[in-house]
């Protein structure tokens, strides 16, 4: 995709946002202890107020008028290490009125494109509790920078330690998270193996499928990307369903029939939803983004019930997938799906 082709999104604030990424890009915040990354905000002439229990973190929030120049700034830590901090956050959107999910889009795009021209091509994209692009940039000291469209509306920047991973990006307690990112940038083979959390039966599967769906439904449509997701048997490249997205929509198919026609069943699949059409069993959910919380239950219902009339075993079950998007392509990492991720050439 060519650049000019990726909307630009709107926010009347996105020159505002473009100088506090300006601003603090360059930090370096040592260790990360309080008292470093008070020194090295301090030196914008910025003063941090005094720490307040939120949860199970303690917050210190920079004085309105000594502080950045976009947005409130906060700087969290756990409360069981106060002084070693986690994560600077910059709320830039509060709440719009409308709440609108193309009005979050626009803001979300707008901050995207900022930081793109600012600090290149992210390095990773997710999704928990809203989509977000991640920057992991060269050098040891270097902080990464995080731009997260939540759900509810908000849009923050957040300033973490090098090396930040999706689990730190993440919000803790949230299900159907995904991530995408170079191969290098995932999990090991023997750790994608062994899920921490393995799916015990295939309602288990299904129930995570369909967090994972409703996540990717209503976030892929705001970079602008598409997904495509295979689910099926690890040993045998042809036994698969697949679903992916297309525009505000999902698609699913049962793709193991082209290669096992003698297992299909038309008048039971016709009867569970399916479509006939071309030689290939599909449903289409037209408005998956804004009815993702139906679609995706019933697509995640649908596939695996396909892959259990397909002979596929629960303990032979795994998933590989992509995402990309303004002139960018990911390998998907679904972490709370409990089943071995294991990337599958094309079928024949």
């Amino acid at each position: 995709m060519e650049k000019n082709t990726i909307p630009r999104g709107r926010w009347l604030d996105d020159d505002d946002f473009r100088t506090l990424v300006k601003e603090v890009a360059p930090l370096r915040p040592g260790s990360w202890s309080l008292a470093d990354v008070e020194r090295a905000t301090s030196a914008l002439g910025w003063e941090l107020g005094k720490p307040r229990k939120v949860g199970d973190q303690v917050w210190r929030v920079f004085a309105p008028r000594n502080g950045p120049s976009c947005g409130y700034g906060t700087v969290m830590a756990d409360v069981s290490a106060p002084e070693q901090v986690r994560r600077v956050n910059f709320g830039l959107v509060d709440l719009p009125d409308d709440n609108d999910i193309f009005t979050t889009a626009g803001h979300a795009r707008a901050a995207w494109w900022v930081a793109e021209e600012e600090l290149g091509r992210p390095t990773m994209w997710g999704g928990s509790s809203g989509p977000w692009m991640l920057w992991q940039r060269p050098g040891a000291d270097a902080p990464d920078l995080l731009v997260h469209a939540h759900d509810d509306g908000r849009l923050s920047l957040g300033l973490l330690p090098p090396g930040s991973d999706a689990a730190t990006v993440g919000e803790p307690g949230v299900r159907g998270s995904w991530y995408g990112a170079e191969p290098s940038a995932l999990p090991p083979a023997s750790v994608s193996a062994a899920p921490a959390r393995p799916a015990a039966t295939r309602e288990d599967v299904e129930q995570r499928l369909a967090e994972a769906l409703r996540s990717l439904d209503r976030c892929t449509p705001f970079f602008p990307g598409r997904f495509i997701l295979h689910l099926g048997a690890a040993h045998d490249p042809q036994l698969f369903v697949q679903c992916w997205s297309q525009d505000l929509g999902l698609v699913i198919e049962a793709t193991g029939y082209l290669h096992q026609p003698d297992a299909a069943t038309p008048a039971r699949l016709a009867r569970n939803g399916w479509e006939f059409s071309r030689s290939i069993w599909q449903r289409r959910f037209p408005d998956a983004m804004e009815d993702h919380e139906q679609a995706a239950a019933v697509a995640s219902r649908m596939l695996i019930e396909e892959l259990r009339h397909l002979g596929v075993e629960l303990a032979d079950l795994s998933y590989d997938g992509t995402i990309s998007g303004r002139g960018q392509g990911f390998h998907l990492d679904l972490p709370d799906l409990g089943i071995p991720r294991v990337h599958q050439p094309p079928a024949d």
